[in-house]
């Protein structure tokens, strides 16, 4: 009983020496009257056309699953998932496919764009003939190798824009 006593008056003690006698005793307040410092953003940069052209033949061939060989060159390790070349030219790739119909015409719409990478939305629209869903959006982003301002575009991202419908209960 006394042990707890003891430790209860511990606690209060430092409960009112920190938060109560905090300011007067040196210690900093948790509750700043400073105004928050701004983080710097990094730098927008206007889209680099020579992305596009990366984003659609990663298009064309990786998710296509036609001409993997060159498809490997587009990629950076993010997206190869440690696949050795032998590898990735069995099309057995971690790279989401769809039969896009609209490869080569495909619109994207810039989500962000700075200087050493930038993310596009691809709205693929399925061939004629394909068994599945008529088009679906896909998120793209890139980068640039080795994080150089002037380094070649690479992919490093390919995610579809898709979230599955809710199942109705039975009490719909």
């Amino acid at each position: 009983m006394w042990a707890s006593g003891g430790v209860l008056i511990a606690g209060v003690a430092v409960f009112l020496s920190v938060f109560v006698f905090g300011e007067s005793s040196g210690i900093h307040s948790k509750i700043s009257s400073q105004l928050a410092q701004h983080v710097k953003q990094p730098v927008k940069a206007a889209p680099d056309p020579t992305a596009y052209k990366v984003a659609r033949t990663f298009i064309s061939t990786a998710v296509l699953r036609k001409n993997l060989d060159q498809a490997y060159t587009l990629v950076n390790p993010d997206i190869r998932g440690g696949l050795t070349r032998k590898q990735w030219d069995t099309g057995n790739i971690p790279v989401i496919p769809y039969p896009a119909g609209n490869a080569k015409t495909a619109g994207f719409e810039v989500v962000n764009s700075y200087k050493t990478q930038m993310t596009l939305i691809v709205d693929l629209v399925a061939a004629k003939g394909a068994n599945v869903r008529p088009h679906l959006p896909f998120f793209i982003g890139l980068v640039r190798a080795g994080g150089k301002p002037k380094g070649r575009w690479l992919v490093n991202y390919w995610q579809a824009d898709y979230t599955p419908p809710v199942q109705c209960g039975p009490n719909c």
